[in-house]
């Protein structure tokens, strides 16, 4: 567990803080957000470690506004809830800067105003966080409202977070223009096409491109001949999880090449597949041999934070491309798409390529196939191609 900064002890009010009989008596604001973290992570049989760095990192900027406003965390209030929430929107200048580095006196709690689903997600996790304090006998009321589930469109086409070929054209496009003097500018530049294009490829999700390593491919046979698969070791919901993955091996076998590696994955290879790019003095020197390279991309980006950065990135460069061009709407769309969209096309173009909806359903591996649904966006004339002459009446009807 990342190390949380400590809160100081105020004599201040108290009137919502009780004398829980559960935890220490002496128990300050960073010991209570560690026993509630470990409460969560129950022996490493509780959340995934993906969901317990989210609730790690709402710890650490709860207890950055409880010293800063000198409030500790039994003493809040309604008020000191709504504020906290009004900071994630919108949040001042000291409290925006790098999210990373934990253990610095220069760490902040947010790197700009939050989405307003992220904003909703730290509300759901605060308010876990003081619903467990007040399970525990250490405060009186929870300070945090209990939001109303936000009511979404959930029949067929109401997913809209996708992007066109189009889009995905002019990001490769991007990625290709990019200017590549030096050996690790082209490594880059093969690295984050092949994020753009296994996502899109796969279905995977960020956290799950980011933990993948060469030996989670595995080749098949099967009764309509070999065939690939990728393994999801950490996979929503825990188990093991397993997507066909055929269409990205034509990428797959090109980064790889672009490495001195094989084309086809090895299932003893133990290096990440989404290497992290070295910096400094490290990064304006070409490696000497096959070995040495392989030796410098043996650390991984290693977070979904990192994969979402590669493709926030390359959306951003399309977009600025497209704009000068009288393409604005496509920027447009590309300035709000984020790594989960390409999930979404995914879905939406396996659906638009006539694949069966339980296909793409175990692809995408949803429970419930009302999920698969929102993704077939028919369009209006497909519809009327479909289904023209289906209720014609008979000539001989007078």
């Amino acid at each position: 567990m990342s190390t949380l900064p400590t809160a100081p002890k105020t004599a201040a009010d108290t009137s919502n803080a009780l004398p829980s009989p559960v935890l220490p008596a002496d128990a300050d604001d960073t010991e209570l957000v560690r026993q509630w973290l470990a409460a969560k992570l129950a022996g490493g049989l509780g959340i995934r470690p993906n969901t317990a760095h989210q609730y790690a990192l709402e710890g650490r900027r709860l207890l950055w506004f409880a010293q800063t406003t000198g409030r500790r965390l039994q003493q809040w209030d309604a008020t000191h809830a709504q504020a906290y929430l009004a900071l994630l929107l919108q949040p001042p200048a000291h409290a925006v800067g790098d999210t990373r580095t934990v253990d610095s006196p220069a760490w902040r709690p947010l790197r700009g105003p939050l989405s307003e689903a992220s904003a909703r997600q730290s509300a759901l996790i605060a308010r876990s966080f003081f619903g467990w304090l007040v399970k525990m006998a250490a405060l009186r009321v929870n300070p945090f409202p209990a939001l109303p589930r936000p009511r979404r469109a959930r029949g067929p086409g109401s997913q809209q977070h996708f992007l066109e070929l189009d889009h995905l054209r002019a990001v490769f496009d991007t990625i290709a223009a990019r200017p590549t003097p030096a050996f690790w500018d082209r490594i880059k530049q093969a690295r984050d096409r092949l994020v753009i294009a296994l996502a899109f490829q796969t279905g995977l999700r960020a956290s799950e491109l980011a933990a993948l390593r060469w030996g989670d491919f595995e080749r098949r046979r099967g009764r309509h001949g070999p065939y690939w698969v990728v393994v999801i070791r950490e996979a929503k919901g825990g188990d093991a999880q397993e997507v066909p993955c055929d269409n990205a091996m034509a990428e797959i076998a090109r980064f790889r090449q672009v490495l001195g590696l094989s084309p086809e994955p090895r299932s003893t290879d133990t290096a990440a597949v989404i290497p992290a790019i070295p910096g400094g003095a490290r990064k304006s020197t070409r490696p000497h041999d096959r070995l040495t390279l392989q030796r410098l991309l043996m650390r991984p980006v290693g977070t979904r934070q990192g994969v979402y950065g590669i493709v926030r990135q390359a959306f951003a460069e399309a977009a600025d491309r497209l704009a000068p061009h009288d393409d604005a709407e496509l920027a447009d769309k590309l300035r709000c798409a984020s790594t989960h969209w390409l999930r979404h096309t995914t879905a939406t173009q396996l659906l638009r390529a006539g694949r069966l909806v339980t296909d793409v359903q175990r692809v995408l591996r949803h429970r419930d196939i009302n999920t698969t649904r929102t993704y077939t966006h028919e369009a209006l004339e497909d519809v009327a191609a479909a289904v023209a002459g289906g209720l014609a009446l008979p000539e001989d009807w007078k």
